[in-house]
């Protein structure tokens, strides 16, 4: 569990972890910790947000440097899926052709375009749940910085649910490792690290409610992605993975705002 664990976080974050003697079977089983993960990034981010507020940074520009952090503590892994995903769905109409450029290292065109509107979403998001921390003093704040810190974590466990029984459509490649190999047992040890959220906010309604369809909104792109990954690429691909991830924390963090 333990090398799992250090598997998970050595492959989504920066953070420095010694690993040796890793078998395939510790790659795979590590998808149930990349909630854990993604936890780490959310509460990191909660934590620089408080921070940037309170010494009086304007929300828009708290949004950016959290965006700008959140790409350098997971070194922009999920982002270069999300432009090898657009460059491929934008450059061929053909499954083959689309996968050999996804697997191309130069990044077009439409790309780029899928960077840019990522980027500004999640800024978006972001800078919208900011300012209803500064405005809403009626409401409590650790409830939205909670919010900003639980969508990371249920983006990652949404990522895993795309892998779980899903074709990869190559010979090989690194989401091989991943996709098809992640088992009920990974789904459900990965739910438990959003459970205590979700049971913690049973007690106020409103505040349930809410939480519940922003880890909806949030799983919305995997659940499109499994159908159409299979549709125009014949599989699901460690780029469509990574492009869910992101799409979701988009997403997430905008639904914070429509329903808080």
């Amino acid at each position: 569990m333990l090398r799992s664990i250090a598997v998970a976080l050595s492959f989504l974050t920066i953070i420095p972890v010694k690993l040796s003697g890793v078998t395939q079977e510790n790659v795979a089983r590590s998808g149930a910790f990349f909630p854990l993960a993604g936890w780490l990034i959310g509460v990191a981010m909660a934590g620089c947000g408080w921070l940037m507020l309170a010494v009086g940074l304007a929300p828009l520009a708290a949004a950016v440097l959290l965006v700008a952090f959140e790409a350098w503590l997971t070194r922009g892994l999920h982002l270069d899926g999300v432009a090898d995903l657009f460059d491929g769905l934008g450059g061929s109409f053909e499954a083959e052709k689309r996968l050999a450029i996804m697997k191309d290292s130069a990044t077009g065109a439409f790309g780029v375009v899928g960077i840019v509107l990522v980027l500004l979403l999640k800024t978006a998001g972001l800078s919208s749940l900011l300012t209803l921390v500064q405005t809403w003093r009626d409401f409590p704040t650790f409830v939205l910085f909670a919010c900003l810190a639980f969508v990371p974590a249920a983006s990652r466990w949404a990522m895993m649910t795309l892998a779980w029984k899903s074709r990869y459509p190559r010979k090989n490649g690194t989401g091989q490792l991943f996709v098809g190999q992640i088992t009920v047992k990974e789904i459900l040890i990965g739910f438990l690290f959003l459970l205590p959220v979700l049971v913690s906010a049973s007690s106020h309604t409103p505040v349930l409610i809410g939480l519940a369809a922003v880890f909806y909104v949030t799983m919305v792109p995997s659940f499109w992605l499994r159908y159409r990954a299979h549709e125009m690429l014949g599989g699901v691909t460690g780029d469509v993975l990574g492009a869910s991830c992101e799409f979701g924390e988009a997403l997430g963090w905008l639904a914070v705002t429509l329903f808080f």
